[in-house]
């Protein structure tokens, strides 16, 4: 499982990261997720936003900032 967040460094968007790598070891997920402040890849994919999460090349958020369990229950729906 890939799991990707794309964010131009705002507090909201570190908060997620942060929140993401908590559920990651939550969900004993074996990749660690990964962190870009290089937007332009996403934004060649057709995704515009400060802050777009993906899972498995997927688009799970765009300028989402869910709880904790929230995100866990996010993640969890790509794990199954």
């Amino acid at each position: 499982m890939r799991i990707q967040l794309y964010d131009r460094g705002l507090p909201p968007g570190k908060k997620l990261f942060t929140d993401l790598q908590a559920v990651c070891q939550k969900l004993q997920i074996d990749n660690d997720p990964e962190y870009s402040h290089d937007m332009t890849r996403v934004y060649a994919m057709g995704y515009q936003g400060n802050t777009v999460l993906l899972i498995d090349g997927e688009v799970a958020l765009i300028d989402k900032y869910p709880s904790q369990k929230e995100l866990e229950n996010i993640v969890g729906d790509f794990v199954k």
